[in-house]
């Protein structure tokens, strides 16, 4: 049970370019510490993604981005697997540090942890750790926090029972679903439309049985052009994408493989990058992603994630 700090400065920190359920933990986190009178920040490394900022607004909680954690006393970091994904922010070695997180394979270590990979967002298991600590989960909280398990769970496409019991759970603190739909919804901007085309121009596409598995380069919006190859048709896609100093792959698998294979990305491939690629993946069933200062490494990555594919699947077949 994570118990609130008291008399304590705490900072929440999130992974790089926060996405809905990250935003939404963090600021239903803020509002709970603010009911108990605990002073409080969020910290976000270098970005926000756009889908979120409406959240954001909503809550009307501020961020700071690479906030200086020598002003704190405690970190709570949540939805966030590897320290890659907060870089620069470093973790500091000489504060308590609180971890809630639903990823395969957290590789985040805590003064008190809060990991359980079989919940579908880590909005499900902050509302536990608000009502272990008593707050009044008002209707803006309840909207916070329905907002990341719809967009995580994909509109319940990867829901369980545990999560209907605790969107039901919701609906009775006053969340409006309808309103909260409305909010999550953030038509793509021209920019990530192109990048969708362009990713899907120039795939290499391989098959195993019925199953399509593709691979993409794209300059941007990795994960929206993974996402959006498997509504396209993949059941696995693989998207890299280089910048200036790093490079960023994101993967997404199709339920119909999931659940007919036993397919896991973050636990059968990206959890096992660490060696091959200098940095450090994670994930879940249905979604993996890797940040690594090695650009070099590109090839070696690709073709351990091929043979992990090949291990967990069969022989592949290029098309």
């Amino acid at each position: 049970m994570i118990r609130f700090p008291k008399g304590k400065k705490i900072a929440i920190l999130v992974h790089h370019n926060a996405d809905i359920d990250a935003i939404a933990s963090a600021t239903a986190l803020l509002l709970g510490f603010g009911q108990k009178n605990i002073r409080a920040g969020i910290g976000i490394p270098n970005s926000i993604a756009r889908q979120a900022k409406k959240l954001l607004v909503y809550s009307g909680c501020n961020i700071k981005i690479n906030p200086d954690l020598n002003n704190f006393d405690v970190v709570f970091i949540l939805d966030t697997a590897v320290p890659e994904q907060l870089h620069p922010i470093k973790i500091p070695i000489d504060k308590e540090i609180y971890v809630i997180d639903h990823h395969e394979n957290t590789r985040i270590i805590g003064t008190e942890e809060y990991i359980s990979p079989r919940r579908k967002a880590t909005c499900e298991m902050i509302l536990k750790v608000l009502k272990d600590n008593n707050v009044r989960i008002d209707k803006k909280i309840a909207n916070l926090l329905l907002a990341g398990i719809v967009s995580d769970t994909n509109h319940f496409r990867l829901a369980d029972k545990v999560t209907f019991k605790l969107v039901v759970e919701l609906l009775n603190y006053n969340a409006d679903l309808k309103f909260v739909l409305d909010l999550v919804n953030n038509p793509p901007e021209f920019s990530e439309r192109l990048t969708k085309l362009k990713g899907s121009k120039n795939l290499e596409i391989y098959r195993h049985k019925d199953y399509l598995i593709v691979f993409s380069e794209v300059h941007n919006h990795e994960a929206a052009v993974a996402r959006g190859l498997v509504s396209l048709g993949a059941d696995v896609s693989v998207v890299f994408t280089e910048k200036k100093d790093e490079l960023r792959v994101s993967a997404r698998a199709s339920r119909t493989i999931i659940s007919k294979e036993n397919l896991n990305l973050g636990q059968n491939i990206f959890s096992k990058l660490k060696e091959v690629s200098g940095g450090n993946g994670g994930g879940h069933d249905a979604a993996g992603s890797l940040n690594t200062y090695h650009k070099e490494r590109k090839s070696n990555i690709k073709k351990f994630i091929f043979e992990k594919l090949e291990e967990n699947l069969g022989k592949l077949e290029k098309i």
